[in-house]
């Protein structure tokens, strides 16, 4: 049974997540906490949630901060953002060690096996949710030493899928010319780029078996693409361009 819970962590700061609860009969299930990119909530990975228990998994979903449930970014917190200022990576590291710690007591899952195949966390993050997902592992000092003694016993994988340059801080090299719809002329406005975004994104490219960023399909539209098959209602669900607007374009 799928579940919607909010937990508050320091400085009153909620995060909302849904939760397929653990696998009925197991005690070495794995915990996969997920972090949704830009734009996109995390009720886009809603149909895990069916599937993760043949799998021996516990899905737990994110809505990462500014988006549905969860509390928005404070004008000082964005204002780090703008600034490249390394105290807002702090703070998501934080918050995110937190909603673990908070997750272990209360919901007592399996710590990491001994073989280090089965138990404990694995920490996804998606697109620019990569972001709040590797800010944890970058900064020993962000919690203390008890802290991250407990996280030691139940963190055992980090899973970046599908994340953008920016967030592992690569330049992409000058003569290879990807399309970047964040830079399109088109379009003039913060909401008319994730527009444009939404539409590149969700399209299927047809990539060659072994990709560079050389030989990739930079079409700036794919001849399908998912978005285009979604109802009203999962618009309203799926995509959040508001809070991107607000709080990532600055990425």
């Amino acid at each position: 049974m799928v579940s919607s819970c909010t937990y508050v962590l320091s400085n009153n700061v909620n995060i909302f997540f849904t939760d397929s609860g653990p696998p009925p009969g197991s005690g070495d299930y794995t915990t996969l906490v997920m972090l949704h990119g830009s734009a996109f909530t995390g009720d886009t990975f809603e149909k895990l949630h069916g599937l993760a228990h043949k799998a021996n998994l516990r899905t737990v979903i994110w809505n990462r901060r500014d988006y549905p449930g969860s509390t928005r970014y404070s004008d000082n917190e964005l204002q780090q953002l703008r600034n490249g200022e390394k105290t807002f990576l702090d703070h998501l590291a934080i918050h995110m060690g937190e909603f673990l710690l908070q997750f272990i007591e209360k919901e007592a899952i399996p710590k990491i096996s001994r073989d280090r195949k089965l138990g404990g966390f694995a920490v996804l993050g998606w697109s620019m949710g990569a972001t709040t997902a590797m800010a944890l592992f970058a900064d020993a000092d962000l919690l203390s030493r008890a802290q991250y003694d407990i996280l030691e016993l139940y963190i055992k994988d980090l899973i970046l899928y599908d994340p953008p340059s920016v967030s592992l801080g690569i330049q992409v090299p000058d003569d290879a010319k990807p399309y970047n719809p964040w830079v399109d002329p088109e379009y003039k406005t913060a909401e008319e780029l994730y527009g444009n975004f939404c539409q590149w994104v969700t399209g299927y490219y047809d990539h060659p078996s072994c990709p560079t960023i050389y030989n990739m399909d930079f079409r700036k539209r794919a001849d399908q693409r998912s978005s285009t098959s979604w109802t009203p209602e999962q618009w309203a669900k799926y995509y959040d361009e508001g809070a991107a607007v607000r709080s990532e374009i600055y990425m």
